[in-house]
């Protein structure tokens, strides 16, 4: 899987940028039994899709600042480096998508704003490598929340 595969145009007045006021008021893509039956609603209007034995499932996930902008000093060259964070591992390490990924070797650092640091431990396919943060638990929350930006659509 290449993170390329992830791209796709999407026009920026799309894009929300904080929740919809009233929440009940944010939109819903129902889709109907037959084929292609689509139609916008919003959620005000859940309750009426919804039959006895229905399951609903909610999803109470938050978005973090995972897009990081670091750089990757080698000697006097250095290199720029963006990091999206995908799946933490451990109170200091993180499964990330980097760009450009060819740039790292193993065991190198990617120093970001604040002091915060990184070292590549694993690179995977396409772009996927395993990082080990030089702070860990609620002070790498707060450093990732201080360096970070939110991971909009490209």
């Amino acid at each position: 899987m290449r993170v390329s595969d992830f791209d796709f145009d999407l026009p920026e007045d799309r894009i929300a940028l904080r929740p919809a006021r009233p929440r009940d008021a944010a939109r819903l893509l129902v889709i109907g039994p037959e084929e292609n039956a689509l139609e916008d609603r919003s959620v005000r209007d859940l309750p009426s899709f919804l039959a006895p034995g229905d399951l609903l499932v909610f999803n109470d996930t938050k978005v973090i600042p995972a897009r990081l902008f670091g750089t990757r000093t080698r000697g006097p060259a250095s290199a720029k480096i963006e990091v999206m964070l995908h799946k933490r591992e451990s109170a200091a390490e993180w499964r990330a998508f980097l760009r450009p990924a060819k740039k790292l070797n193993l065991g190198e650092t990617i120093a970001f704003p604040g002091g915060l640091e990184a070292t590549v431990e694993e690179k995977g396919e396409g772009g996927e490598a395993g990082l080990r943060f030089s702070l860990a638990g609620p002070e790498l929350d707060a450093a990732i929340a201080a360096a970070g930006e939110m991971p909009l659509p490209p």
